[in-house]
């Protein structure tokens, strides 16, 4: 008859405990897990209900069998609401005593209690993880002085003696796990930072390597039209005197030759500003999408515009936008104390100034080139400074392409 009063009751709570069971199990599976606590509930509940109703202890009453899945039933909740379930096995351990106050409630309420205890350790920061002790180990005093299996056997002496040792174990252990999952939280952050600034880091090598490749493009560009210029000056003189004309010409040729070749090897590599991106190339008029992006990870930014925006041309346009994006990635802000990113526009040129701490580590460093390679390459000047731990960096980019 208990079994049968305790089925719908723990197939209700059963519903009820399942809900976001799993955001609390981070081991196995979540339905497994509900499973095998519910197998020990009902074990539990069984093995009490055949101690109550032996013929030889005869305690309590059929409202008390009936009463004392209240004292397992809790263990359904210690997943997701462990500090509930110590106070729902308090309550039950009270309950469970109406109305003889004495019946057989021990083998139910201690494996029950060190369950939710490991629950209550594991999932809860250590105040209330103490307070999820108390509570506990409060039941287990309730329990030892109204069970009357320790009759004669020491009572709540007896009770305390062999229930408080097995509950702080289990307390232990479960804020053993509790630590192990702290420390395993902050290695998948630091992991995870990790890669990020290893791609960072990858991204900005690339982009150091390709803004050098277009510099040597355009010195390379300027030294083969200059000795073209001047070849074609001699081929002018060569005319006149009536010698050498062909062989002068025949160097023209082969130069334009070399050149387009090389020019082909160089643009392969540099086809677009952005390989594999189908997306407009960025404006200074996305500055605020920019700066949210700098202040992922809650980082914090500043930002100070000056003047009105003159007309700039596209490689000019690009060049500062890139170099301000890396070098946000050069300069974060400190707890407090934001990093400041001053842009100003002047008639014939950009200008910023970043001021904040300096960030550490080769992804860091890389992205401080990437911009002065960036500024460089349009005819811009770069310049960082690093007064009293602070790192500042200014730049000034032409508005019309570098010619």
């Amino acid at each position: 008859m208990a079994c049968a009063a305790g089925g719908p009751r723990v197939k209700s709570v059963y519903r009820l405990a399942l809900r976001g069971y799993d955001r609390f199990v981070t081991w196995g599976r979540p339905w497994a897990v509900f499973s095998l606590d519910a197998a020990i509930c009902a074990g539990l509940v069984a093995f009490g209900v055949s101690v109550t109703t032996r013929s030889d202890l005869a305690n309590g009453t059929i409202v008390d069998t009936l009463l004392l899945p209240a004292v397992a039933l809790p263990i359904l909740l210690r997943w997701r609401w462990p500090i509930v379930a110590a106070l729902a096995l308090f309550v039950g351990a009270v309950v469970s005593g109406v109305p003889t106050f004495d019946q057989f409630r021990l083998g139910v309420a201690i494996p029950a209690g060190m369950l939710i205890l490991f629950s209550v350790a594991s999932r809860c920061e250590l105040r209330r993880a103490l307070d999820g002790l108390g509570v506990v180990l409060a039941a287990m005093v309730f329990i030892g002085l109204t069970d009357r299996v320790l009759d004669g056997h020491g009572g709540l002496v007896a009770m305390v003696l062999f229930s408080f040792p097995l509950c702080v174990l289990s307390w232990g252990a479960g804020r053993a796990a509790w630590s192990r999952e702290r420390i395993a939280d902050r290695l998948a952050a630091q992991s995870a930072l990790l890669e990020l600034q290893r791609e960072q880091t990858a991204q900005l090598a690339v982009e150091v390597e390709r803004t050098r490749l277009a510099s040597d493009l355009d010195i390379a560009a300027r030294g083969r039209v200059q000795a073209l210029i001047e070849l074609a000056e001699r081929g002018e003189q060569s005319l006149a005197d009536g010698a050498g004309a062909r062989d002068v010409f025949a160097q023209i040729e082969r130069i334009g030759r070399e050149s387009l070749n090389e020019m082909r090897e160089l643009l392969g590599v540099l086809r677009s500003d952005e390989r594999g991106s189908r997306s407009p190339r960025p404006t200074l008029a996305e500055l605020d999408a920019l700066l949210e992006e700098a202040r992922v990870g809650g980082r914090l930014v500043a930002l100070e515009l000056q003047g009105e925006r003159p007309p700039i041309s596209p490689s000019a346009e690009l060049a500062t936008y890139r170099a301000l994006q890396h070098a946000l990635v050069a300069v974060r802000g400190a707890p407090g104390q934001p990093a400041t990113l001053r842009l100003r526009y002047l008639p014939d040129s950009v200008e910023f100034e970043i001021c904040g701490v300096p960030s550490v580590g080769a992804w860091a460093d890389a992205a401080m080139i990437s911009a002065r390679e960036r500024v460089v390459a349009q005819g811009g000047t770069f310049s960082s400074d690093n007064p009293a731990g602070r790192r500042v960096l200014r730049a000034t980019v032409p508005v019309l392409a570098h010619a």
